[in-house]
């Protein structure tokens, strides 16, 4: 599943701030423009490998940063369950 992991990397690494947004609503958790701007940019900025622990915390940490601790958790079970049930 290598070619999986690398093409949802390339399209996290390209999102933009409006994809953000729509992805996040389902799961309710709501960002505003700004936020969604800056979590975008950082995302780009940052290139890591989201099927990496080790980077992922540490995005996330700076993720918390921007959109605070209980909604980066919150991000970060999305991104972990969805890991889990691809078996990714």
């Amino acid at each position: 599943m290598k070619w999986l992991q690398t093409f949802v990397n390339a399209k996290l690494h390209q999102i933009t701030a409006e994809e953000l947004r729509r992805y996040a609503a389902p799961f309710e958790l709501a960002l505003s423009t700004r936020e969604s701007e800056m979590l975008a940019r950082l995302i780009k900025q940052e290139k890591i490998d989201f099927f990496n622990e080790k980077e992922r915390t540490v995005l996330f940490k700076k993720v918390e940063g921007i959109i605070g601790t209980s909604r980066a958790r919150k991000l970060d079970n999305i991104v972990q369950t969805f890991l889990h049930e691809n078996k990714l």
